[in-house]
């Protein structure tokens, strides 16, 4: 077994739990004793004292087990299927409001992946799971800037508690993001939630977007995707969008989890190293340091939904636009790792 380098920014118990107990993956006498095996879809608690080398020999064993089902060719499919891949991995909370019937459970971290193809294709990930699985990070309970959040973010609470699974025949009708919508939205929110000013000011300034978390060299991450979505060419107009122009193909997940090797490439954006937009606020300065908070993953406070120059606020949502259909693949209980 190799030695661990490096250090886990991500790591989901409950999906990695989900993983060893779907594929029957047996632990060496080394490893086991060194973990309390959840039941039931709980998860793995690492509950030895040398934390890092046991999370890493479990990841170790995960990839070997799972090495002819794992995609690192990213210009194949993807939906239903675990991929394995290095990038720059932006992390932002995701902002929820509304009642929508399946929800989140806990405060919710929206991390984005963005690689390219050996044919040159862009492909973007958006992965989305627990704020408490960021090992080393106390997540301040509310963010001193605030910002713009989508008119939409019942809608993609709704689709990723589902796990991406299509809503039922019976209400598909009556729900308002097909599977294209719901990818491009989820998207935006990744790109662009949190701006406030001018959206110029923010273009790759992560730092200056409230709810904006961290972001790292992810030089391995392992997610589950459950909707890989390619773009209709002839249905979007993205030309003249910075951010979204040349967006081809969606990829929405769930981290396993995501390490690097580069612990100096993290930078945290939150709190006192927040940045505020000249434009704005008249100066370039750190936001003000917010007051200490509740551990990450404890239940926020509601948010109020900002909605961007142009853009009416979502109705509230009643029951016909949630659905009963159940994820086809992944069991356990609705939600993320």
């Amino acid at each position: 077994m190799p030695k661990p380098v490096g250090r886990y920014v991500y790591w989901s118990e409950r999906l990695v739990g989900e993983v060893i107990d779907d594929n029957g993956i047996r632990l060496n006498h080394r490893i086991k004793p060194a973990l309390n095996l959840g039941l039931a879809g709980n998860g793995v608690n690492l509950a030895s004292r040398d934390r890092e080398n046991t999370t890493f020999d479990v990841a170790e064993k995960l990839k070997k087990k799972l090495r002819r089902s794992i995609v690192t060719d990213f210009d194949a499919p993807t939906s239903g299927q675990y991929v394995q891949g290095a990038g720059w991995a932006e992390v932002a909370e995701f902002q929820r409001w509304g009642f929508p019937e399946h929800r989140l459970p806990g405060r919710t971290a929206l991390t984005h992946v963005q690689t390219v193809t050996q044919q040159g294709r862009r492909v973007d990930l958006c992965l989305f799971g627990s704020l408490k699985n960021l090992k080393g990070y106390e997540i301040p309970e509310e963010d001193s800037v605030g910002g713009w959040t989508s008119s939409n973010a019942p809608l993609i609470e709704e689709f990723m508690a589902r796990r991406g699974a299509e809503a039922s025949a019976r209400r598909r009708s009556a729900y308002s993001l097909d599977g294209e919508e719901a990818a491009l939205e989820i998207l935006k929110v990744a790109l662009t939630q949190g701006i406030y000013g001018d959206p110029a000011d923010h273009r790759g300034r992560p730092e200056t977007r409230g709810y904006t978390v961290m972001g790292f060299d992810a030089t391995e991450y392992v997610a589950v995707i459950y909707k890989d979505v390619t773009l209709t060419p002839s249905r979007w107009n993205l030309r003249g969008d910075p951010e979204l122009e040349g967006v081809s193909r969606i990829l929405i997940g769930a981290p396993l989890w995501m390490r690097t090797t580069r612990q100096d490439s993290i930078k945290v954006h939150y709190g006192e190293n927040r940045v505020l937009v000249p434009s704005v606020w008249g100066r370039s300065a750190p936001a003000i340091a917010p007051t200490l908070g509740r551990t990450a993953g404890d239940r926020p406070q509601s948010t109020s939904q900002d909605p961007a120059p142009g853009q009416t606020p979502h109705p509230g949502l009643d029951a016909a636009n949630a659905t009963g259909s159940r994820p086809r693949r992944f069991r356990g209980s609705p939600g993320l790792g």
